[in-house]
């Protein structure tokens, strides 16, 4: 019976020490995670801003796919080759999905960053005027594997998120033509 109380004691004792030791390791990943998504933000928007011939969101696929998991950047793929295909129709997004508009800012910065279950929602900010505006512009929800953070969605303030709108394009787009 002594064993048992000294066994409890010492889990007792330990256990302040454990849960400093996991917020700290939180703490870290979170700031881990602020800079990946301010770096992306900071590497996309000059891309978003400039004119091209394609939408920046094609570019980043391409050149940053590691940066999305593999269900979003699949379809993010197939929306952008069914818009290809479409010849004077929008058939897929019409907006930029990663600044959650039509007419990007000069800058992004990151806000909260909130652990959800496995991911963490990380709150974009537009800036003007060297500030945040006060309206959120888009949550992006990041996770991470071996070390590797990445995308697995993005929420809009109305309510929306990206993987729901590419599937209802995608279930639009399968419809029979009548």
């Amino acid at each position: 019976m002594k064993t048992v109380k000294l066994l409890f004691c010492c889990f007792l004792l330990a256990l302040p020490f454990s849960l400093r030791a996991q917020s700290g390791s939180e703490a870290n990943a979170s700031d881990s995670v602020k800079k990946f998504v301010q770096g992306f933000y900071d590497w996309y928007v000059p891309k978003a801003l400039s004119s091209r011939s394609e939408p920046a969101s094609n570019i980043a696929i391409k050149a940053k796919g590691i940066c999305f998991s593999p269900e979003l950047g699949r379809k993010l793929r197939e929306d952008a080759e069914a818009q290809a295909k479409a010849e004077g129709e929008i058939v897929g997004l019409d907006f930029d999905p990663f600044l959650g508009g039509q007419d990007p800012g000069r800058h992004y910065s990151v806000g909260k960053v909130a652990l959800k279950g496995e991911s963490y929602l990380v709150e974009i900010h537009r800036v003007s005027s060297g500030k945040p505006e006060g309206e959120l512009t888009v949550t992006a929800e990041v996770t991470g594997k071996n070390g590797q953070w990445y995308f697995v969605n993005f929420i809009y303030p109305n309510g929306h998120n990206l993987l729901g709108v590419l599937k209802a394009l995608k279930d639009d787009r399968d419809k029979p033509n009548p």
